[in-house]
């Protein structure tokens, strides 16, 4: 796993800030309850996150900008 620095200088990330974490929980509990697959994709700063039914979590750098 690679870890990224945080944006600006900044030293903590909280993930409620920008996303409810008891509702993303209960979306994949449901999901697995369901044996459905299901893939939640939000930004946080200007990184994709990616959580998937199976547990994996992705998390993707920014592209840059085309000048």
């Amino acid at each position: 796993m690679n870890v990224i620095e945080p944006a600006g200088g900044q030293t903590t990330l909280l993930l409620y800030e920008y996303v409810n974490p008891d509702a993303l929980e209960g979306i994949i509990e449901a999901s697995a309850e369901k044996k459905s697959d299901i893939e939640v994709r939000f930004t946080v700063e200007d990184y994709l996150v990616t959580v998937r039914s199976n547990g994996r979590i992705l998390i993707y750098e920014p592209l840059k900008a085309k000048q």
